[in-house]
């Protein structure tokens, strides 16, 4: 599952999750959506080793787990 598809399920935009967990450039977010395409931009960056505190306000901003969060980037 992408960063992609779980933000969409959450019925979020990309605007309101940049919002959501206090960051200040939806770029940011886009370009974690992103590290899974092919060829992927140079922009890209990977979600799996974003820091903890932002992952754990991703998971909550999604209404999931952390644990779930993680599970979800390695399918």
């Amino acid at each position: 599952m992408s960063l992609k598809t779980m933000r969409e399920d959450a019925g979020l935009s990309q605007q309101e999750l940049c919002h959501a967990i206090g960051c200040s450039a939806v770029g940011r977010v886009w370009s974690w959506e992103v590290w899974d395409q092919s060829p992927r931009p140079k922009s890209a960056r990977n979600p799996r080793i974003m820091r903890f505190e932002m992952a754990k306000r991703m998971a909550d901003a999604l209404g999931l787990s952390l644990d779930d969060f993680w599970a979800g980037l390695s399918d």
